[in-house]
């Protein structure tokens, strides 16, 4: 590596900020780096648009990944506010959209991910909106507390986390989505129909198995027109409908990119200068038969800090529990695993209620859990699915059996932060 040319970071994101903290801190690299945002914020975490941000309960400093002096301290260039838009991997040159031009021997590229838009008609009227980034949020609070009438199309993890915050802010709130649970693919019938009962414990009305056939109204939303033909009154219309990866700029610069940009277990892509980490990602997991793109706070924070390590020609195996918590009427759910199959399910404890925790199982073999209101029980589940080995469900079932105790000898997992820390 050329000493002089250093390292871009493409996206000041959380795991483009974790990537330049490990290069300084972590490594001692101290050759240039420079982290590339299109956004004018320094790199923050988007858990809280959704939570305590979107509430006001977090403040605009809480959601630095790092203090803003860190940069200054740490000799980091800053190029906010303009997006990359041309990549030359042979060169080894990126543009921005300014014009800046930046050279570099080595690459990270962590673009990220955009929301999906909703194609209906009437898509485009005032009053519908996404979630993606911080003004987004920002907007989307002020829009909260002018509504009555609020409709969230999606019931996956956001749009169930957009629904709990719309009724926080004391609105009618209608859920929709064409599957018959919340979190159908992920939870099941199940235990997405315990999510669905304690929505609608709330005063949530979903209309599950229904899709959305248009938006009504002149200018603004006025309703939402389902495909089973019923009309939903509506001054606010939130749409969580999944997210794409922003693979645009690595595509046009000849990487290998389906579903995100295809890494190796280290994150190293297809040309050898450039390096892929966080939502835009998809990389080989050691423990899935297929490349995976994961889009978690927790998954950003440990590809930010793997991926310094291999543009330092240190790889490491990216082999972690994926993990990902939520925030939903003043209870935390936490999930780990990413089970593509499972034949059963065993709960502990009360429905829905504290201390519950769910396992899903393939022949005998815990491969994800789900627990709410239960700090602490995060780690343990993630050590019991990273063992890979079988467990007893009547042990699984038994509330009065600690966790820690089902499988003693299991490796740790990576250690996360609890869900506080992160705002």
């Amino acid at each position: 590596m050329s000493a002089d040319a250093g390292i871009v970071i493409i996206g000041a994101s959380l795991a483009g900020a974790k990537a330049a903290q490990a290069l300084r801190l972590d490594h001692g690299y101290d050759g240039p780096i420079t982290l590339i945002g299109d956004e004018p914020h320094l790199a923050y975490q988007r858990p809280a648009l959704s939570k305590g941000y979107l509430l006001g309960t977090t403040g605009p400093g809480d959601l630095d990944v790092l203090k803003p002096q860190f940069y200054a301290d740490q000799d980091v260039t800053l190029a906010l506010g303009a997006p990359a838009t041309a990549l030359d991997l042979d060169a080894r040159r990126v543009w921005l959209a300014d014009g800046t031009e930046f050279p570099f021997a080595r690459v990270l590229i962590a673009t990220g991910a955009r929301p999906r838009r909703l194609q209906v008609p009437g898509a485009d009227l005032d009053g519908v909106c996404y979630l993606r980034n911080r003004d987004d949020s920002e907007h989307l609070a002020a829009a909260l507390r002018a509504a009555g009438h609020v409709v969230v199309i999606g019931a996956g993890w956001l749009g169930s986390e957009l629904a709990a915050a719309s009724r926080t802010f004391g609105n009618h709130t209608t859920v929709i989505d064409p599957l018959p649970t919340p979190l159908y693919y992920v939870l099941g019938d199940q235990i997405g129909g315990l999510i669905a009962r304690r929505h609608r414990d709330h005063g949530v009305n979903l209309l599950l198995g229904d899709g959305v056939e248009a938006i009504l109204g002149t200018r603004s939303v006025e309703a939402v027109q389902t495909i089973t033909g019923r009309t939903i009154p509506a001054d606010l219309v939130i749409v969580g409908v999944g997210a794409a990866p922003n693979t645009e700029l690595a595509q046009a610069a000849g990487l290998h990119v389906d579903g995100g940009i295809i890494t190796d277990e280290h994150l190293r892509t297809s040309h050898p200068a450039a390096v892929a980490a966080g939502d835009v990602a998809r990389h080989q997991h050691p423990r899935y038969l297929n490349p995976v793109r994961i889009e978690h706070w927790d998954n950003a924070a440990i590809h930010g800090t793997a991926a310094a390590a291999t543009l330092l020609g240190e790889p490491t195996t990216i082999d972690h529990v994926p993990y990902l918590f939520s925030t939903q009427y003043g209870s935390t759910l936490e999930y780990v695993g990413l089970p593509t199959t499972w034949d059963r399910i065993i709960t502990r404890g009360g429905h829905a209620t504290y201390g519950f925790t769910a396992f899903w199982l393939d022949r005998r073999i815990p491969v994800a859990a789900l627990t709410i209101d239960q700090w602490g029980a995060a780690d343990h589940l993630r050590t019991l699915i990273a063992t890979g080995h079988p467990a007893d469900p009547q042990q699984l079932a038994d509330p009065d059996r600690p966790l820690l105790n089902l499988l003693p000898n299991a490796p740790s997992p990576h250690r996360s932060l609890q869900p506080q820390q992160r705002r």
